[in-house]
């Protein structure tokens, strides 16, 4: 199911999705940190991390098809790579489930107002009003990071497998 669109490998087609996906919930994700922007950013940031998230599913699902389809084993240069590539993407899999997770908190709980009034004039908790932003922007920065370290082990192992990679991961 995840393997192949036609002749074609999936995996390739689908990390693009996951490349542009990922930076553009992080980019939601802090405009939705700043109330004055909170508004505008709530249903984009829900959408886009909600689809991310899949699309992060989808390839890793699709890579672990290619694989078994190329027969990669580790124990050459490429076969490590692949091995590393697999676990950063793995770990990338949980922290855009657990940024999906918050992102969804901060869009439900969140109150659109900058003082942190409801819409009944009572203030929200500091925990909800400060921390789930704050929290929201950490666990973003870490998936941007995770993205760009999974996606340039990928690439090593693609195009230039005996040289190390860009970013030590």
């Amino acid at each position: 199911m995840f393997d192949k669109i036609g002749n074609l490998p999936l995996h390739p087609l689908v990390i693009h999705a996951a490349v542009v996906g990922i930076p553009l919930a992080v980019l939601l994700a802090f405009l939705f940190a700043f109330p004055k922007t909170r508004g505008w950013a709530r249903w984009p940031l829900a959408i886009v991390v909600v689809g991310a998230t899949a699309v992060t599913f989808v390839a890793r699902q699709s890579g672990l098809a290619l694989e078994r389809d190329l027969g990669i084993k580790p124990g050459n240069p490429v076969g490590t790579l692949i091995a590393k590539h697999y676990q950063l993407g793995n770990q990338l899999l949980y922290i855009m489930i657990g940024f999906a997770v918050v992102a969804l908190l901060n869009v439900f709980l969140v109150s659109r107002g900058s003082a942190g009034t409801t819409a009944g004039g009572s203030s929200q908790p500091a925990i909800i009003r400060v921390v789930l932003p704050i929290l929201l922007l950490i666990v973003a920065v870490v998936a941007l990071v995770w993205v760009v370290r999974v996606g340039d082990l990928g690439a090593t192992a693609v195009w230039n497998p005996t040289a190390p990679p860009m970013i030590p991961f």
